[in-house]
């Protein structure tokens, strides 16, 4: 990860209350990253439970922790449920993940059982259309940005690029918990790997592949983003909203 990604991660991590916690969930945990960097931050007899539907994600996950008997991470498709006993955890955390779900209001309603009175949780997500790409062609810009924001992936059920800006209003209709919004905006003024938005735009050659773009149009896109990089001029933004709430 470059600088900018893990000052935005240390953000969301300093809105979790990790005092006297027993037990944390975090759901769609990738390769574990962030529970792992939350367990760096806390000490004593703990579980730091992961669980996702990719099995390789899971795998990479198990060799990062091995030996230590805090982490355990699980392959599960949360949209079934979730599989612990009611009131278990203190704290339920998720990043870019509530997008996928097509039935978000029966996960947020399993989120609510498993954690115990006056639970805390933390659910950071990026608004993909506030995506922002400086281009020589707006037009072009605007037209792969979208792509790329409503790209459905084979492993997704569900596909909202505007999942950032809806997480106060899925929690907040909900009734279930008390909470607040909190942004954050991830900037780039260097065009190179590691950086967020240079992986994006590496990412987005993918949508050739489907035809959802043309290769051409690709490629005029990303040569006008080396150019501004070379004269010291590109910039890149996304924002990222985390709802903080507590159970009622």
């Amino acid at each position: 990860m470059n600088p900018s990604e893990i000052m935005m991660r240390e953000y969301i991590y300093s809105k979790i209350d990790l005092e006297h916690v027993k037990a944390i969930l975090d759901l769609g945990c990738g390769n574990g990253t962030d529970l792992i960097e939350i367990g760096k931050k806390t000490s004593g007899k703990l579980q730091l439970v992961g669980l996702d539907s990719m099995p390789k994600n899971i795998e990479i996950a198990q060799n990062k922790t091995r030996g230590d008997s805090r982490f355990s991470f699980s392959v599960r498709d949360v949209a079934l449920g979730i599989p612990f006993k009611d009131d278990f955890f203190d704290i339920v955390v998720s990043n870019n993940f509530l997008e996928c779900i097509s039935d978000k209001d029966f996960l947020i309603n399993e989120v609510c059982r498993v954690l115990k009175p006056k639970g805390q949780i933390v659910f950071a997500h990026f608004d993909w259309d506030s995506q922002l790409f400086d281009g020589k062609d707006k037009f072009l810009v605007r037209k792969i940005v979208q792509a790329y924001n409503d790209w459905k992936q084979a492993w997704m059920t569900d596909c909202d690029a505007w999942m950032g800006r809806r997480l106060w209003k899925t929690f907040n209709k909900s009734s279930l918990f008390q909470g607040e919004i909190f942004t954050y905006v991830l900037t780039n003024t260097q065009f190179e790997e590691p950086f967020y938005g240079y992986m994006r735009a590496i990412d987005f050659k993918s949508l050739v592949t489907r035809d959802m773009i043309q290769e051409e149009e690709y490629n005029r896109f990303f040569h006008y983003l080396q150019e501004l990089a070379d004269n010291g001029e590109y910039f890149y933004s996304i924002t990222m909203y985390i709802y903080v709430g507590r159970k009622k």
